[in-house]
């Protein structure tokens, strides 16, 4: 019996090496997805799947990829590093995806990086950090933002716009709140701002009034949110409610409409937070001649009639990095008799993407540069009378 256990174990193993050397269906390109259904960064991985599934259906309607439909197989990571790299594992050992993506955090899709490379895998990251970018190896590509691109916005909008010199650094504990610290020290004595207090809170804080009252006691005269979930959020509310009514700038997920309307009265007071956003966000505000108006209108209008309602940047990153993989598949046309064989013609394309205009960026990448971000096109919003308005793009 131990003979015939052992010998049914190998056949077993034998069969799912084989599933990962042989191709797919060929008429299906498979295309993994791991973004938070449950956990601390659910918000954002909702989210940015819906974008993606949105996109998937757009591109399925119209006939999919030379030919082909493309099938999202969705992994929830639910919030953890550990099931971010198992889900990578699984996606590319037995769903025996093409290519996949991890769509939720900064610090879960970090775990994915090696998972990619090691087996020979091209994916893309969701990653708020440059840290990160001599580290992707030759098969991670990150289509999304780098601090150093960005910081400086928010900082313009404190220094020129709030005639503020001196600012207070409140930072995620995370991947993405450690680039963040990283590139303000580099950003903003560049920029004549002082940063004169960093205080520092976990993803899932509840509290926030020990780092605001060391803020406040510091003199600072703004405030630069850096994180990725609701306790950023939670900052407004509790700095407001605590008297500290200096300028505050955050980072993108504090934008996000669910946030504004659960602490719409504190997001409103005066002087209103500004938060990086993305551009569908505000296209109706946007001049006639900026390149991307159009664009952003038929991604909001789209996506508001499939779920009805506004679309953030974590559904602008979900169906921008269907937008990557599509451009990438169809320039490739992998052969999918062999997934081996389909793996490395398809990340050879992405390495030869060549301006490819996406909502959150325009992007060239090569053999050398897997970010290759050449456009950036983050806005910074504020609040008034329930709606978001622009206040700084790139350009101004």
């Amino acid at each position: 019996m131990r003979k015939l256990g052992l010998v049914s174990c190998c056949v077993v193993l034998l069969l799912v090496n084989a599933v990962g050397c042989r191709g797919t269906d060929a008429d299906t390109y498979k295309v993994g997805y791991l973004a938070s259904q449950t956990g601390p960064y659910s918000a954002l991985g909702l989210a940015s799947t819906q974008g993606a599934q949105l996109k998937v259906k757009e591109i399925n309607e119209a006939g999919g990829i030379n030919g082909k439909q493309i099938e999202l197989v969705l992994i929830d990571d639910k919030g953890t590093s550990t099931d971010s790299a198992l889900g990578a594992q699984r996606l590319i050992e037995v769903e025996n995806v093409i290519t996949l993506a991890s769509a939720t955090a900064t610090a879960l899709s970090h775990s994915v990086i090696g998972v990619l490379n090691d087996n020979h895998t091209p994916g893309l990251i969701i990653s708020g950090t440059g840290l990160v970018n001599h580290l992707l190896g030759d098969w991670a590509f990150k289509p999304t933002g780098s601090e150093a691109d960005y910081i400086p916005l928010p900082l313009r909008y404190l220094r020129d716009d709030m005639g503020a010199r001196t600012v207070a650094a409140l930072i995620e504990n995370s991947g993405y709140g450690e680039g963040g610290e990283h590139y303000l020290k580099i950003v903003a004595p560049d920029m004549g701002m002082e940063i004169v207090t960093t205080q520092h809170f976990d993803p899932a804080a509840m509290d926030m009034a020990s780092q605001l009252a060391n803020i406040r006691a510091s003199g600072a005269e703004s405030i630069l949110i850096w994180g990725s979930g609701p306790a950023g959020a939670l900052a407004i509310k509790q700095a407001r409610e605590m008297g500290i009514m200096v300028p505050i700038a955050t980072t993108p997920a504090q934008s996000r409409l669910d946030y504004y309307e659960a602490f719409r009265e504190f997001y409103e007071m005066e002087p209103t937070p500004a938060c990086l956003d993305n551009k569908p966000a505000i296209w109706q505000q946007l001049p006639d001649s900026d390149p991307d108006k159009a664009m952003c209108r038929e991604f909001e209008e789209t996506f508001f009639a499939e779920y009805g309602r506004i679309p953030g940047i974590y559904e602008a990153i979900g169906y921008s990095f269907i937008l990557f993989i599509a451009d990438g598949l169809e320039r490739a046309v992998p052969d999918l008799s062999d997934m081996k064989i389909a793996r490395n013609q398809l990340r050879d394309a992405y390495e030869q993407t060549e301006n490819l205009s996406l909502i959150i960026g325009t992007y060239t990448m090569s053999p050398d540069d897997h970010y290759g971000r050449v456009v950036p096109k983050e806005v910074l919003v504020t609040f008034r009378d329930g709606e978001k308005v622009l206040v700084r793009t790139h350009d101004d």
